[in-house]
């Protein structure tokens, strides 16, 4: 007789020689593969093996086969059956063959069954010779065979009959066959991974980041204690939002047999953010503009809406961040407008605030000076130079040009430094170049938006910095002030 079960799915490393060929055909809108069921085999012989399976359409035959599960394969080419047969000829008789089941559609669309392996009949033989045994077709019980193994008193024969168990029990054992793939759950820090085994066998996830993982040592395991299953799921925790980790799943039975998968990859989910803080920074009589922050790094979308006109808009920037400020343009004066933020975080999932609504007006308000630095240079030489550049930020774009004048106590009449073109900005930079080393200044800034409304910041105080002298310069001033001869030499 003969036997048959699932097999591991080392299986599957078939050489595209092996495969069947399917012929290019022109494209259709079948793309969906046949599905086989009912495989069996329907008969063996010492040398043959017939096996027979159903698709749920009209596809070809072919069965991948060998010794070993790198398989080879006899194949019926014509696509025009849903209940298949295929005998494999010339086997060795008593021998264990590997196989599965291939069968493709006329649009080339190929199913492809599990994995299996039979044992071919042993040839009929005859024993010789006088004595007691079993005959054709009987078999001793288990109480007869310890029965007839405690009367045997040479411990030679007793060894050889153990050597023989173990063997045999090895052969029936062999191949703890994780059955397909394993299935993956990912969330943002744990996973679930499962998986069916052809025999109840304990249960192991072996993982790593994937990054940095060298394809062989795992860095982290975890394991069940239900015990041997054959439906097996483990939670993996402690994992990190949006990483790939590579994994591999092991089961074990009672006889210390242990099959593993191959190493397959999964990537948890990214951290959702939270929006947080979302406000109306400005309305303009054509724009507003909204602020809000993310706890995780986000994209920014606003999607708005007209509530008069009913016409809907959107503005979006790609550039991951937790700080957002978006200005939206092209409104309509006196109109009352409802707008949403939605944040998207880097793993593509998406979250939607709540509706904030504004009416646009016109704009009175003058644009708020913020962030006003200042920072000087003095570069070296025979006559000193000093670069002074001054920044500042506006709420909205404005225009905006910066007056100096020498001192504090006033009397001096100021500089202004006009702007030979018009540009409305929110990031503003002055570079000053006629500065003179040690002196105090006096600076001030005036704005004005787009709406005409202006505002003039608040008096702003600078020094200069002082050239250092060299280590020459020191000793003749120290001479100088001991020998006054010295001060003819440096004249």
């Amino acid at each position: 007789m003969f036997m048959y079960r699932y097999i591991s799915p080392l299986l599957i490393l078939v050489t595209l020689m092996a495969l069947p060929v399917v012929p290019l055909i022109a494209q259709t809108s079948d793309s969906k593969a046949p599905e086989i069921t009912e495989v069996k085999v329907a008969s063996t012989t010492d040398t043959t093996v017939t096996i027979t399976w159903k698709t749920n359409e009209n596809a070809d035959s072919a069965v991948n086969y060998s010794l070993n599960p790198d398989l080879g394969v006899v194949r019926v080419p014509v696509a025009n059956r849903t209940t298949h047969s295929v005998t494999l000829e010339n086997l060795d008789p008593g021998r264990t063959y590997y196989f599965r089941v291939i069968s493709a559609d006329e649009d080339g669309n190929q199913g492809i069954s599990a994995d299996y392996k039979i044992e071919v009949e042993s040839e009929t033989t005859s024993d010789s010779g006088t004595g007691t045994g079993v005959g054709p077709g009987q078999t001793n019980t288990p109480q007869e065979i310890v029965e007839q193994i405690q009367e045997i008193q040479n411990p030679q024969q007793l060894q050889e009959i153990l050597n023989e168990t173990v063997k045999a029990i090895a052969g029936i054992t062999e191949d703890l066959t994780i059955v397909g793939p394993p299935t993956v759950v990912p969330e943002t820090t744990s996973a679930t991974v499962s998986w069916v085994t052809d025999r109840e066998a304990s249960s192991e996830v072996r993982f790593s980041r994937t990054s940095g993982f060298d394809g062989t040592n795992y860095d982290f395991s975890q394991s069940s204690t239900a015990g041997s299953v054959t439906d097996h799921e483990i939670r993996l925790i402690g994992l990190e939002p949006y990483t790939e980790y590579s994994f591999q799943v092991r089961s074990t039975d009672s006889y210390q047999i242990t099959g593993e998968s191959r190493t397959y990859t999964f990537r948890t989910k990214a951290a959702l953010p939270d929006i947080r803080n979302l406000r109306i920074v400005k309305v303009e009589e054509n724009a507003a503009t909204l602020a809000w922050d993310t706890t995780v790094p986000a994209k920014a979308l606003i999607e708005y809406q007209d509530l008069t006109q009913g016409t809907q808009s959107s503005v979006g920037r790609p550039t991951l961040a937790t700080t957002h400020q978006m200005r939206l343009s092209d409104l309509t004066l006196g109109t009352r407008y409802v707008a949403f933020v939605i944040a998207e975080n880097s793993g593509g999932d998406r979250v939607r605030s709540q509706p904030i609504q504004f009416i646009t007006v016109r704009d009175i308000s003058a644009p708020l000076i913020s962030n006003v630095t200042n920072e000087s240079t003095i570069f070296p030489g025979g006559e000193s130079r000093i670069q002074t550049i001054v920044e500042w930020n506006t709420d909205e774009a404005a225009s905006c040009v910066m007056t100096y004048r020498e001192g504090v106590a006033g009397g001096v009449d100021p500089i202004v430094l006009e702007k030979e073109v018009l540009e409305y900005n929110t990031n503003h930079v002055e570079v000053i170049t006629d500065f003179a080393p040690a002196t105090v200044y006096q600076f001030w800034l005036n704005c004005t938006d787009e709406a005409g409304n202006a505002i003039q910041s608040e008096n702003f105080v600078l020094f200069t910095p002082i050239q250092e002298k060299n280590i020459i310069d020191l000793i003749l001033e120290n001479f100088e002030s001991t020998f006054g001869w010295v001060k003819n030499i440096t004249n």
